[in-house]
């Protein structure tokens, strides 16, 4: 059975940058007690690079780009040094993977990093994995762990992913106040897109909104999410026994279609297409998304990235665009035989086929 475990960046570094010893240790000790009694294959998705570096990092300037990748490149060697440290102190070997948003949408590459992950399992050893800070820009990071580790589980066919950060679950309100109530247990058809979610941390880029979003993507896959904190003793062990944290149930009849769940766990969730009534209409009717039916475009996205598609403030689908952002901008509104004029190429008279698009399970 394999599980991904997505650490936050306070799950392993200290706020002031460093490693938080006591706390990976904890996740460790759970990670393996696990793996030894249940026969698990854990898969690591650990932030903290960034943070784990820029103690050391005397030029570190959290608003500028190069900084931020600098600090990754020296805070991922001492984050994977610890990792291995400790891992090895139980006899268990790790690797490390640095991926980016290409290397999962390409197909070819995606596939050679679900191989390399699944021949690292089959011998016992637990991959780590991260953005790969270093070389991402706008146009290809992830954003966050938490969309790396939704493309993972469902490359590896996980059964369960544990989302360890420092909110102890989903509240009904801000956790700060004092009336707020912790949901235990949150049933797949039970929405939630009404509640309050406290911001993200100050080293973090995801926060509970991105997690939330996890959940959407996978659930409907037939995989569980829990969302707990990493502070104190046996973190992940009280997640499972339901002591801490937030239990989404996975849907019990689940997407089972490989395509759609490619297209939702890759889901850019900075990037959607904004789509006139008549266009919405047509796609609920299992139609194509043409370029005359939309309004809006907000990226930036490229051609094969999987975007939402959007009706006013609602998500209603999500699916593969044909198109980049620029030239999605500059074909909206239009006919599909006035694109050769506007563009000098046409790759498809849609703008998202059919066939690449999922509407959204509410």
């Amino acid at each position: 059975m394999n599980i991904v475990f997505k650490l936050s960046s306070l799950a392993v570094t200290n706020s002031n940058g460093g490693i938080n010893h006591f706390q990976m240790n904890q996740i460790i000790n759970d990670i393996m007690f696990l793996k030894n009694k249940y026969s698990i294959r854990p898969v690591i998705v650990s932030s903290g690079a960034i943070n784990a570096g820029r103690s050391i990092f005397s030029a570190f300037d959290s608003s500028d780009m190069a900084s931020l990748q600098a600090s990754s490149s020296i805070g991922q060697v001492i984050l994977m040094q610890k990792f291995q440290e400790k891992f090895a102190k139980q006899g268990q070997i790790i690797s490390q993977v640095l991926l980016t948003h290409e290397d999962l949408k390409n197909k070819k590459r995606s596939l050679n990093t679900k191989n390399t992950l699944n021949k690292l399992l089959n011998e016992n050893v637990i991959p780590i994995l991260n953005e790969n800070d270093t070389v991402s820009f706008d146009e290809i990071t992830f954003g966050d762990n938490d969309q790396l580790s939704t493309m993972i589980c469902e490359m590896i066919n996980a059964r369960f992913l544990i989302l360890l950060t420092q909110a102890n679950g989903l509240f009904d309100r801000d956790p700060e106040n004092e009336n707020a109530k912790r949901f235990s247990q949150i049933e797949y058809d039970r929405s939630f897109d009404n509640i309050l979610t406290i911001t993200k941390s100050a080293t973090g880029k995801g926060g509970m909104k991105t997690k939330l979003q996890a959940v959407r993507k996978l659930t409907p896959l037939g995989i569980d999410v829990f969302i707990s904190t990493f502070v104190g003793k046996n973190p992940i062990l009280k997640a499972f026994e339901r002591i801490s944290g937030t239990h989404f149930q996975a849907n019990p009849n689940p997407v089972d279609v490989k395509k759609k769940s490619w297209i939702l766990t890759r889901v850019r969730d900075h990037a959607h297409i904004s789509i006139d009534k008549g266009a919405m209409e047509a796609l609920l009717k299992n139609a194509s998304l043409l370029p005359v039916g939309i309004k809006n475009v907000s990226g930036p996205f490229l051609r094969g990235d999987s975007v939402q598609i959007k009706h006013g403030r609602k998500v209603i689908a999500y699916g593969i665009v044909e198109y980049s952002s620029k030239e999605a901008e500059k074909i909206k509104q239009c006919k599909s035989n006035e694109l050769q004029d506007i563009l000098g190429h046409v790759p498809s008279m849609v703008v998202i086929h059919k066939d690449n698009l999922i509407l959204k399970q509410d």
